[in-house]
């Protein structure tokens, strides 16, 4: 018969703890924050989510849009080339929920970026009710794949 080992059930969900906790660590923002962030230039704004998603939805206006879900090698030189070169400029992310920004910001954060993560997302979250219901600007249709609509200072 197996006996029950409460250590052994507590290491293994503080392990689970202090992992959810690295991969949440770094600075967050509302997106009504990271819109006026990005308007001011304080930041640069990316919503990683996939083409489809930015056509349903349309893209932040204050936002590049580059979707994670292309080689990684692309995907670091479109952020670079938004980012102009500059790793040392806040590079905030924005994607449905928050899944997907907060998967990504350790790698990011590991290879040198400053990486602040929008986790209401475009659609709400736990954290927040989400770029959309915020009555937040949008890009649709054409203009999804354009730069930022608004003029970024540097």
């Amino acid at each position: 018969m197996a006996r029950f080992r409460p250590l052994s059930v507590f290491a293994a969900s503080a392990a689970l703890v202090l992992a959810t906790q690295v991969a949440a660590a770094g600075e967050i923002l509302d997106a009504k924050a990271a819109d006026a962030k990005a308007r001011a230039g304080e930041i640069v704004l990316i919503d990683i989510r996939t083409p489809e998603e930015w056509l349903q939805t349309g893209v932040p206006a204050s936002a590049h849009a580059i979707t994670m879900h292309q080689p990684a090698p692309a995907f670091l030189a479109q952020v670079d080339t938004a980012l102009g070169g500059d790793k040392s400029k806040p590079l905030a992310l924005i994607c449905r929920t928050g899944n997907r920004s907060g998967s990504i910001a350790p790698q990011l954060e590991r290879l040198g970026y400053k990486i602040i993560d929008v986790s209401e997302g475009m659609a709400g979250s736990r954290r927040g009710p989400g770029w959309l219901k915020h009555g937040l600007a949008v890009r649709t249709g054409g203009d999804v794949s354009k730069a930022p609509a608004f003029k970024l200072s540097q």
